[in-house]
């Protein structure tokens, strides 16, 4: 064990929804031998330059997670753990995402989506899964995806985000699916017997800004 500590890293704009999320997250219980801290980090400017302020912890695993995002399975970190331990080129893990990115960049309307969370969108609670209708063997313990969504990224392995490149608050999750693939690593989808996550949507979409870095996206990764 290179270090105990298993580091929630998270964005904070919002106190309230931080101290929910803080709450749930100290209850989680651990792996024998770990032990959870909950970085948060406020007034960025950007998704990638809040999480290269937490590449320097020396913990192992890092799990970046949005503010809006609350951990409802009890002991996924029991699940998350021994994962990464018995797959060592697997970089990075998430909830929901796509075995491959179509041309535009927009994982979303990927045709190989993959993975489920509960959205929590307009006062309604929802299960956004792409495993209906899958058969996915049963040794299979996460599907190798080229990307996934930023609302949960656990890492086992540092790789710097790019904050050259996505100064804002979008497709950092997809860039940086993309470079853990290019350094050598996998990117995988977990296999959830339930959801892991509930994802509690905002209503705000600022168009212009998501186009913006698509283009970045596009340009850099195209």
């Amino acid at each position: 064990m290179s270090n105990p500590t298993i580091l929630f890293v998270l964005c904070v704009n919002d106190e309230s929804m931080f101290q929910a999320c803080f709450r749930q997250l100290a209850s989680l219980p651990a792996p024998h031998g770990y032990h959870v801290e909950v970085l948060p980090i406020r007034h960025a400017s950007s998704m990638t330059s809040a999480y290269n302020e937490a590449i320097t912890h020396p913990a192992q695993f890092k799990i970046y997670l949005h503010q809006d995002t609350l951990i409802i399975k009890q002991h996924m970190l029991h699940e998350l753990i021994p994962l990464f331990l018995q797959n060592p080129s697997l970089g990075m893990v998430g909830v929901i995402g796509a075995e491959n990115v179509p041309d535009n960049g927009i994982w979303w309307e990927s045709s190989d989506c993959r993975g489920k969370v509960i959205e929590y969108r307009h006062d309604t609670y929802q299960l956004l899964s792409f495993e209906r209708d899958r058969q996915q063997p049963e040794a299979q313990d996460y599907i190798k995806a080229a990307a996934i969504d930023g609302l949960f990224m656990a890492t086992q392995y540092d790789v710097r985000w790019r904050e050259d490149l996505f100064d804002g608050f979008h497709f950092y999750d997809v860039s940086q699916s993309f470079e853990f693939t290019q350094k050598g690593y996998e990117v995988g989808i977990a296999r959830q017997e339930e959801p892991w996550c509930i994802h509690k949507c905002g209503d705000h979409f600022d168009a212009e800004a998501y186009e913006k870095a698509r283009q970045t996206f596009l340009a850099n990764y195209r």
